[in-house]
């Protein structure tokens, strides 16, 4: 089984290897080559390659793959590296994708794509077509791979911690975390583990096409998240500040709660991690054993 990960970063190098581990064949594709030595240590196959130079899939990708997975990042580029990965990119991938003839593709996306403010629920279906450029971007890039095959699969992931990842706890350990405002605005998450394995479940559908959530079980305040961990650690609650202001922003501000249904009903999803206490836990049982690991970006 041969596969191709474009854009294998922090969960591209973690998918690879259990990809590797399940017997497959895997290429990671990144921009740069300054990686290059540690995904092959890891087994997968290095390939540099700039996904906004449409030029470059026929001359560095050789042979059909079987599966291939996108989850390409602007990092931490401004609007204009976000336009050309997520907009432009998207395009040559999908150009390349309808000659490619994968059994399966799935496409890491965003739930950045639910612009609501009022904390309620939202599904599948409730994706905004607003003004806001970055929520139309990535739209279109969903649109541009979906339309590239019968065998897509797009998962828009929430936030994703881990291992030398999560914002808001990292912030929290650090002591630079701030309560925004009252504190009531929800947080949704998902453990690398969780959307990895999820991942490989969607892979492996053969034809499963669609649009799925990869989240927990139970998005969370931010006064819960940090009361918790202050519980947990012994750490004072961080100080409460005015909510910021969105033009400071580069995602919008938005107050929802991200359902995981549709994609437990599909793919028999069951998380490793339901909700940010057990994946919390973990990390909090890592650091203290002085485990570290430092996050391999796209």
């Amino acid at each position: 089984m041969r596969t191709l990960i474009i854009g294998c970063g922090y969960v591209g190098e973690v998918l690879g290897q259990r990809l590797i581990a399940l017997g497959h064949d895997v290429t990671g594709i990144r921009r740069s080559s300054e990686h290059n030595d540690r995904l092959a240590k890891f087994g997968i196959r290095p390939v540099n390659l700039d996904i906004t130079d449409e030029t470059e899939f026929k001359k560095k990708l050789d042979g059909k793959y079987d599966r291939i997975v996108l989850a390409a990042s602007s990092s931490r580029g401004g609007k204009e590296a976000y336009r050309k990965v997520y907009g432009l990119g998207s395009k040559h991938v999908a150009q390349w994708l309808k000659t490619a003839k994968a059994q399966s593709v799935v496409l890491i996306s965003s739930t950045s794509v639910y612009g609501q403010t009022n904390g309620e629920w939202v599904s599948e279906n409730d994706a905004d077509t607003s003004h806001n450029i970055a929520t139309n971007i990535l739209l279109e890039a969903e649109h541009n791979i979906l339309d590239a095959g019968p065998a897509v699969a797009i998962l828009r992931s929430s936030g994703i911690y881990g291992p030398g990842r999560g914002h808001l706890f990292l912030k929290f350990m650090n002591g630079t975390a701030v309560i925004e405002g009252d504190g009531k605005r929800f947080l949704n998450m998902v453990h690398l583990d969780d959307l990895v394995e999820s991942t490989i479940l969607a892979l492996e559908s053969v034809g499963q096409r669609g649009i799925y959530n990869i989240t927990d079980d139970e998005p969370v305040t931010q006064l819960k998240f940090f009361k918790w961990l202050s519980d947990t650690t012994g750490r004072p609650m961080p100080p409460f500040v005015p909510e910021p202001n969105p033009s400071t922003r580069k995602r919008r501000i938005t107050n929802k709660r991200v359902s995981n249904k549709l994609i437990k009903k599909t793919f028999g999803v069951s998380h490793n991690y339901p909700t940010f206490r057990e994946g919390l836990t973990h990390e909090l049982d890592r650091l203290a054993s002085g485990k570290t690991r430092q996050p391999l970006s796209p």
